[in-house]
């Protein structure tokens, strides 16, 4: 594997004014999934704290509701990493490099841990790493309202959400977090986290992605409109790369003002074999194409070829 390139401080070469939607920003897919058992759901060789310093912006991160905590899963594989463990890297990267933010995708990925109880994924494919014990619980508390409480638990030593804030019970001081719309700028939200929620939750609560068909190249009405391609099932290696490139070359011609993502990623519990094919021919295509705003491109396995993020981000 090569060493990454270090981008830690990419976003401090953007002018404030620049609207986030117009960036073009690279991500990893299924960010937190760096182990798993035989290396199966393995979208990542290197952490998370690596994977900001590479210059990643956009963080994919899937949570099981399980045991009233939040856990990372790849589908039905537990990755024995947290919620907590999460902002814990994403906020020391941001207190050390505040020029920067962070886009967060949660997605609520517990469906299979709340209805197979003591035969759940993370009971089979490894113990959680904390807290486990002999009988299982069933959730009390809503996706939501745990995100809400270890978000606040960690708040006094983090940078805050831009668009997400969390209050205590009966306490009204803390002001709600902003919106994020296509007018939110790179200078609002600087040495922030902005939260792109996946889950059912409060209309106040991220900028709500939700409405996300499986398996679509799509288009939400509402705006921020966000436009994605994320079709990785059933696709040959060129069927998928054609649909990348077409869905690149739809951002660069789109409204600026719309949130465009592209998974370059693809199927199933092994990836590593599409990011072989995928990974150099997207490199190429970003190395001989003229700057224009490309959106977010998620990534499986993003520092093979090392060049790969840095074509990404030289596209701004």
């Amino acid at each position: 594997m090569d060493e990454f390139i270090s981008r830690t401080s990419w976003m401090r070469d953007i002018p404030d004014e620049i609207p986030v939607t117009a960036l073009s920003i690279p991500g990893t897919h299924n960010s937190g999934c760096i182990g798993g058992l035989f290396g199966f759901g393995q979208t990542q060789n290197l952490d998370l704290a690596d994977q900001l310093n590479a210059g990643i912006r956009f963080l994919d991160i899937r949570l099981a509701h399980y045991q009233e905590d939040l856990v990372i899963h790849h589908d039905v594989v537990c990755m024995h990493k947290s919620y907590t463990d999460v902002l814990a890297i994403s906020s020391r990267f941001l207190r050390k490099h505040p020029s920067e933010t962070i886009l967060m995708s949660v997605k609520d990925e517990g469906r299979l841990d709340d209805r197979l109880d003591r035969f759940a994924p993370s009971k089979i494919l490894g113990r959680l790493p904390r807290g486990d014990t002999a009988e299982t619980q069933r959730n009390a508390s809503s996706f939501e309202d745990i995100l809400k409480a270890r978000t606040l638990g960690h708040i006094e030593n983090a940078p805050s959400f831009y668009n997400f804030a969390t209050r205590p019970s009966g306490d009204d001081s803390m002001a709600s977090g902003r919106a994020f719309t296509s007018e939110t700028n790179l200078g609002e939200v600087r040495g922030k986290i902005v939260l792109l929620r996946r889950f059912d939750g409060s209309s106040d609560v991220g900028l709500d992605l939700t409405y996300w068909p499986e398996n679509q190249t799509f288009r939400s009405a509402e705006p921020p409109v966000h436009d994605v391609h994320d079709r990785y099932r059933g696709l040959r290696d060129e069927d998928k790369y054609e649909l990348i490139i077409a869905h690149l070359e739809e951002a660069k011609r789109g409204e600026l003002k719309d949130l465009y993502i592209t998974f370059s990623s693809a199927i199933d519990l092994k990836a590593r074999g599409y990011a072989k094919t995928i990974n150099p021919r997207l490199n190429d295509y970003l190395t001989q194409s003229p700057k224009g705003r490309v959106g977010i491109v998620v990534m499986d396995y993003f520092e093979e070829p090392r060049e790969l993020v840095s074509n990404v981000i030289k596209m701004n």
